[in-house]
């Protein structure tokens, strides 16, 4: 290639970068939502603190909620560990938000193992049903249920998968108390 054109070209690059670097900025939203979307705002009383439940003597399970984005998304990092020394076993994290298109709730969780849970939610009362196709490795159930019931100390789940017959199975609840 000719050097002229190189060095000219190297120029103009150069030159689109700094008036690039030197334009104004849009102003970064404020982490904390100013108000999050009625459908995340019950949600709220979990945000900033981290929650357990116990699988069994032991593993438990630990969650923690965080606005994104100025509160229009809600994040829920989970980790199993261990009892004995507090190992992570396992993990996922979902993100929440409300679909503008149809003011639902919607949800997508991703896991350690690669597989990924894509659902819609709804409130009745306080409490929330949550309804997902899973997205995992063969052999697992397709579609999944569970509800997040708050309670004075805290809140309860409970999670439901579909049988090869076709009802839906009762798997565990859990109630998730403030541990932090």
């Amino acid at each position: 290639m000719n050097q002229r054109f190189i060095s000219r070209a190297t120029w103009l690059g150069a030159a689109c970068l700094a008036s690039c670097a030197s334009a104004p900025q849009p102003a970064v939203p404020s982490a904390e939502p100013a108000a999050p979307h009625e459908l995340l705002a019950p949600f709220a009383k979990l945000v900033g603190g981290t929650w357990t439940a116990a699988f069994n003597a032991e593993i438990y399970d630990e969650q923690s909620f965080s606005w994104v984005f100025g509160g229009r998304f809600l994040r829920n990092r989970h980790q199993v560990r261990t009892t004995k020394d507090g190992q992570i076993v396992y993990e996922g994290e979902t993100i929440y938000a409300v679909d503008p298109t149809t003011n639902q709730l919607v949800w997508w969780y991703w896991n350690a193992t690669g597989g990924h849970i894509v659902g819609t939610a709804r409130w009745e009362d306080e409490v929330c049903l949550f309804e997902g196709d899973n997205h995992g490795a063969p052999g697992q159930t397709q579609r999944v249920r569970s509800t997040l019931a708050f309670d004075a100390d805290g809140w309860t789940s409970s999670i439901w998968y579909l049988a090869a017959d076709g009802s839906w199975q009762l798997r565990n609840t859990r109630a998730y108390r403030r541990a932090r």
